[in-house]
């Protein structure tokens, strides 16, 4: 009887292979494989809800290659897709929130905040679109894990299923009558039929519109009563948009030359008399003397400054090497001084941006010339705190950029999910805990009202304004006789800011919320200083495109060696796009004996004068409510006296 030949097999290479390896190989594969088919589903399927200028809008990737705005029955713009492998983009308008509308308060000032939220929108779109490309990449990555795992899974139970011999087992079950036929109409209704909806192109629908050529909407085809819109008001709104951002490009462009021709540098101090009468010998009572390398002498108006060569007693005289110098009561000059030996943190401070997008890269400009840091936002990012205005919290994100922390208290416009979204864009917001950023312990909380547009104010939550400086006092005062002391309490509404000062718990308090500067001033036993508008608001002034009012930037030196706010300087961009930067200027000394609040006298910077009315020595009024928040729920004790009225109901 002949021996039968040995079996001869397809890859016989494989089979030499050691089972552990063949069994690993097949591991990897299997991942590999299910990773690509998760990853393709992932993209295709990945959706996002954002906004459209006050509407909401569904974002859903398609495999068309074409970008399409739906207005529903007004029509839609499609435009062809810049993304790769022909990847698309299907933007389904929807209805305006209820909370935008304000139809049952004020329908009038409900259309008019619509009117804004589309100009906002208009002014700069690039905002939105990068929120809806973050949205989208977040879902696709999400969709990708999960159906990767899924995935995993079903080979994993299939093999158990089969005992180990998965392969034997699919191909006897596709031996059986029927059971190809279903594999092949599951393949269809999974696979096919979705992917032919996906890739449906809508080919020459609609057409061009002349207004915009020239822009990036130049090849994009518009359906329906749309095209008709377009072609009325495109150009007003496409010249709106070239101007937004020529003003605040120039803006940006006159802030940097600011910084590059304007030398305000800080002086290190003068050395004690002895370590003067080692290095010459002339003596330091000397009137002759010059001064090294360390500064002019104070007491000798006609004292120059070797490095310098700043007179004392000429206020024309701009400061030179020697460092900045101020003018104080007298007509005398006197140098800012920063301690060479100790450390400093510089922090750029913000407040009230009111959505004002444009001023996006001016902000992230300020911070990489002023080399901050930490950006400190004392609240009023958005205007009503709806979810649709996500991109503006993100154009200032983007605009400040990942690289300096922002920590933000939220004020009366913003809303929780204000604080929701800036959270997921990385910016610490402050909630009633103590914070450290950059070597300085910031405390503080967001505003327990909130005021929409049409609507009013209203309570956010069961605590009135006084109620929470009440409450942070309280919890600085505790953290200061633990041993911990916070260095700055920082709230949106400076009502709520006092009661820390004047209880001697913190050196210094910011704030926002009154769109005029106000200090840094001595008040109780600390300092208090309250913000300008950094987005130009001023009551009854929308803001949205140019500059209509000034804005305001305070770049801050905290010294890390005392404890205690050292410099600061002031930087205004006007209506007209110009820029200023102030000299250096010294914090108030932290007082040693009681300041009233009663007692003190409106101071106008003597750079500025009188007839300005952004900057001002003075400190907040001395009422005992929040203007503009009214006195809900507040006892009977608390109840505010009249004030001003509210510059926030912009």
């Amino acid at each position: 009887m002949t021996q039968n030949a040995p079996r001869r097999r397809r890859f016989a290479w494989w089979h030499e292979l050691r089972p552990l390896t063949r069994r690993g190989i097949r591991v990897v594969l299997a991942m590999v494989l299910s990773a690509f088919a998760a990853a393709g589903f992932a993209i295709s399927t990945a959706s996002y809800e954002g906004s459209v200028g006050p509407h909401v809008a569904e974002y859903s990737t398609r495999l068309n290659g074409e970008i399409r705005l739906d207005m529903g029955p007004l029509g839609a713009l499609v435009i062809d897709s810049p993304l790769p492998a022909g990847l698309g983009v299907d933007v389904l308008v929807r209805e305006i929130p209820d909370q935008l509308t304000a139809s049952e308060q004020d329908p009038i000032a409900g259309l008019t905040a619509d009117l804004n939220n589309y100009s906002q929108f208009m002014a700069n779109p690039q905002a939105t679109v990068d929120d809806a490309a973050r949205g989208l990449i977040d879902d696709a990555l999400g969709r990708w894990v999960v159906t990767w795992c899924v995935l995993l899974m079903m080979v994993a139970l299939g093999r158990l299923a089969a005992h180990g011999v998965l392969r034997d087992a699919a191909k006897s079950a596709l031996r059986q009558p029927g059971v190809p036929a279903v594999a092949v109409a599951l393949v269809v209704v999974l696979v096919v039929l979705p992917l032919s909806d996906l890739t449906r192109s809508f080919g020459t629908e609609g057409r061009g519109s002349p207004v915009l050529d020239g822009t990036p909407l130049a090849e994009a085809r518009i359906t329906g009563r749309l095209a008709t819109i377009v072609d009325h008001y495109g150009g007003y709104v496409v010249s709106a948009i070239e101007e937004n951002s020529a003003f605040y490009a120039e803006a940006s462009q006159n802030l940097g030359e600011e910084y590059r021709t304007t030398s305000f540098p800080l002086a290190p101090p003068l050395r004690p008399a002895a370590e003067e009468a080692e290095e010459t010998s002339a003596g330091p009572d000397d009137p002759d003397t010059e001064a090294g390398e360390s500064g002019a002498e104070l007491d000798d108006p006609d004292t120059e400054a070797q490095e310098g060569g700043a007179e004392l007693d000429d206020p024309d005289t701009e400061a030179g090497e020697s460092g900045d110098a101020e003018q104080d009561g007298s007509g005398l000059l006197h140098p800012v001084f920063a301690e060479e030996e100790h450390d400093y943190t510089t922090m750029l401070m913000i407040a009230d941006l009111h959505c004002n997008m444009g001023m996006a890269e001016v902000i992230g400009a300020a911070a990489e010339l002023a080399e901050a840091d930490v950006v400190l936002n004392a609240g009023d990012t958005v205007v009503s705190g709806t979810s649709v205005e996500s991109h503006c919290v993100s154009a200032f994100a983007d605009g400040i950029g990942s690289g300096v922390p922002v920590v933000v208290a939220d004020g009366n416009h913003d809303s929780v999910l204000t604080a929701e979204q800036e959270r997921d864009r990385g910016w610490q917001v402050l909630d009633g805990e103590v914070v450290e950023v950059a070597g300085v312990r910031i405390l503080g909380d967001t505003d327990p009202t909130l005021t929409e547009i049409g609507t009013g104010t209203r309570p956010e939550r069961d605590e009135t304004v006084m109620q929470m400086g009440n409450r942070l006092r309280d919890q600085a005062c505790e953290l200061q006789e633990a041993g911990d002391p916070v260095d700055i309490l920082m709230v949106h509404s400076p009502y709520a800011g006092r009661q820390s000062i004047e209880a001697g718990c913190v050196p210094l308090t910011l704030s926002g919320h009154l769109h005029t500067q106000m200090g840094p001033m001595a008040w109780g036993l600390g300092v208090q200083y309250i913000s300008g508008s950094t987005a130009g608001a001023a009551l009854g002034q929308p803001t949205i495109g140019p500059l209509q009012s000034q804005a305001a930037m305070t770049v801050i030196r905290w010294d890390l060696t005392t404890g205690l706010p050292a410099h600061y300087r002031l930087i205004h961009i006007e209506p007209d796009a110009s820029v200023s930067l102030s000299p250096w200027r010294d914090f108030p000394d932290q007082p040693t004996e009681f300041i009233d609040p009663e007692d003190v006298v409106t101071d106008p910077d003597p750079e500025v004068g009188a007839e300005d009315p952004q900057e001002t020595e003075t400190g907040p009024p001395a009422e005992e409510g929040d203007p503009g928040t009214g006195d809900q729920n507040l006892p009977e004790d608390e109840s505010p006296s009249p004030g001003p009225q509210d510059e926030d109901q912009d």
